[in-house]
């Protein structure tokens, strides 16, 4: 099985998302777009699915892969759209504005920003973790 990353990312003032990844055992690249990201994956998952098919034709069978996503801050917020941008802003220290900024795309955070949130993201992970309901 081949391990492939994918990158989920929506480009300052655009308004579609878009997904690539390629595939290095068979040579082929997949981009997929959509107004989500979500649907952007899809659309590079059905993109894969026509590759793996054209190859076929030609007497190439593809292996299995392994597919691990990266994002960027404004496609990790609307994949996850329960992960709520003023909560984030708040636990890393951020002003709610700017960080809305990132989320729709209007600004792209430094690479210490991004792992700064990223970090936070994580962070509101493992208190969620130590919760309990009774």
């Amino acid at each position: 099985m081949e391990n492939v990353i994918a990158r989920v990312e929506r480009e300052v003032g655009e308004r579609n998302f878009s997904c690539y990844m390629k595939v290095k055992s068979v040579n082929a690249s997949v981009l997929g777009q959509g107004n989500t990201a979500r649907a952007a994956i899809a659309d590079m998952l059905r993109g894969w699915e026509e590759t793996k098919a054209d190859l076929k034709e030609e007497g190439v069978e593809a292996t299995d892969i392994d597919i691990d996503y990266t994002f960027d801050v404004g496609s990790l917020f609307n994949y996850y759209d329960f992960i709520n941008v003023a909560g984030v802003s708040r636990e890393i220290g951020i002003s709610p504005a700017v960080m809305r900024q990132y989320a729709i795309g209007v600004r792209k955070p430094s690479q210490e920003r991004k792992e700064q949130i990223l970090e936070g993201i994580k962070s509101l992970a493992k208190r969620l973790e130590k919760a309990s309901v009774y």
